[in-house]
């Protein structure tokens, strides 16, 4: 099991054993996968590696049965900054285990590689990582190309009927035509689409649901662009998509609120998942479209909000209105 390094509860001794142990497994790696760097390179960047790059990384390790370090990853908030496996403990999935805690437990989805370490770059590559950009050099200005890599989405939930809810963590505009079934205006989207977290439901990997559900802070999500294709409407997947947020956000936040035109037909929906009325905003539709919005032949004007609590804890205030 993977472990946090905390310095400062290391007496100094201990911090430069660590380090000079740190390093030995990092310079091991790097000499069985990276051949593109000579001796004078490897000289060159092992002092920055021990003094500099670990210091400043949230690290985690494993260490063997004999304590030994096999492996070790460095992060920063939205970033793997690091991640050797010691040669001789290769290909026994601590690469795996570090690389799942990263992504499903501290939520970070980019990594860069050297685009020379082909072993490296296949690792990602076969997890589900896509190339997203690449530099020219490394960080230092060395000849050595980068190549910046992001998961294109993780599945969260699997049943045995084929349902698969995942979260979509690159590209969202390749939903676009789904969002604008809930949101028929594209700048609206804009304006949270990426701050938001992306879900999806597929069904035996036909998408038939996406939505975003946005961080409002003080404990607050909220659930926006719930959009079912039309020819999977009114079979479950909306509601089997919201409950499971429900439980995906539970413990995280303390209210989900949704907002929805007064609507005949999404009010019912949004009550029998469980949501209840908040509050109105008054003229958001008119006030923030540049067309009129219709619904069965009925113009929206205000925004109607519901809300459901997803702990035991007291009520909070309705959200402000992005």
């Amino acid at each position: 099991m993977q472990v946090k390094i905390d310095w400062s509860t290391i007496n100094p001794d201990e911090s430069e054993k660590l380090k000079d142990e740190l390093a030995e497994v990092w310079e091991a790696s790097v000499r069985s996968t990276h051949h593109f760097l000579t001796e004078k390179d490897i000289l060159f960047y092992k002092p920055l590696v021990r003094n500099e790059y670990i210091p400043a990384v949230e690290l985690y390790v494993i260490r063997n049965e004999q304590n030994r370090i096999t492996a070790f990853m460095g992060l920063s908030e939205e970033l793997i900054e690091m991640l050797f496996v010691h040669p001789e403990e290769q290909g026994k999935g601590y690469g795996k285990q570090l690389i799942d805690f990263a992504v499903y437990d501290k939520h970070i989805f980019k990594v860069d590689v050297n685009e020379q370490n082909k072993k490296a770059t296949s690792f990602y590559l076969n997890r589900g990582f896509k190339i997203i950009g690449r530099d020219e050099t490394d960080p230092s200005g060395n000849p050595f190309p980068i190549l910046h890599l992001s998961l294109k989405e993780i599945e969260l939930k699997s049943t045995d009927e084929g349902i698969s809810i995942r979260q979509i963590i690159s590209c969202k505009k390749d939903f676009l035509d789904l969002l604008l079934l809930a949101d028929e205006q594209e700048s609206m989207i804009d304006r949270y689409l990426e701050r938001g977290e992306m879900f999806a439901l597929y069904d035996k990997n036909i998408l038939k649901t996406t939505c975003v559900v946005t961080d409002e802070g003080d404990g607050i999500s909220e659930l926006k662009s719930l959009a079912t294709y039309p020819q999977y409407q009114r079979q479950g997947y909306g509601k089997r998509l919201v409950l499971f947020l429900f439980e995906h956000y539970r413990g995280r936040q303390h209210t989900m609120f949704v907002g929805t035109g007064d609507s005949p037909q999404t009010v019912p929906f949004y009550e029998d998942c469980g949501f209840t009325y908040s509050h109105r905003v008054k003229n958001f539709f008119t006030d923030n479209y540049d067309h009129p919005i219709f619904d069965e032949g009925r113009q929206l004007v205000d925004m109607v909000y519901f809300r459901k609590e997803l702990t035991g804890n007291k009520l909070v205030t309705k959200p402000d209105t992005k």
